[in-house]
């Protein structure tokens, strides 16, 4: 199945779950974290850093086969920066990318999306990838519109 109709499947589940629930936030981006995963499992690391402090990301909900970093600064690694630009940064490969966080060695590509409510940045959806390129712009462009149901 190829990734458009992967993340259309995401949508559907997704859409009925979120939409009218009265889960709150961190229990929104668990349910998140987890269909995403389960349907791209190919992926190493999906998950949320929270904003906890000013300039300041901690880990939230995620799976994956790694331990996360637990804090991230908006200073360093592709989080960071998107954190600071509030906006979507998709890295080729990491090696390339200044201030790279390197939390295992697996790690190849990444996806950093921001989650913003109310004009407000509450946190970042961080997905790795295994092959150099994994991440284009439809991987954007869904998880943009995925996050829009936070």
């Amino acid at each position: 199945m190829d990734k458009i109709n992967r993340y259309e499947r995401i949508l559907n589940k997704a859409v009925p779950i979120l939409k009218e629930s009265k889960m709150d936030d961190i229990g929104k981006m668990s349910i998140i974290a987890s269909i995403l995963k389960t349907e791209f499992n190919e992926w190493i690391f999906c998950g949320f850093y929270r904003v906890v402090k000013e300039r300041l990301l901690e880990i939230g909900p995620y799976q994956g086969n790694v331990i996360a970093c637990s804090h991230i600064h908006f200073d360093n690694g592709v989080c960071g920066a998107a954190a600071t630009l509030n906006k979507t940064i998709i890295v080729k490969d990491v090696l390339s990318f200044p201030n790279y966080i390197a939390c295992d060695s697996d790690t190849v590509s990444e996806i950093v999306v921001p989650l913003i409510k109310n004009k407000k940045l509450l946190a970042v959806l961080d997905i790795d990838g295994h092959k150099i390129g994994q991440f284009d712009e439809d991987d954007k462009s869904y998880l943009e519109k995925i996050l829009l149901l936070i």
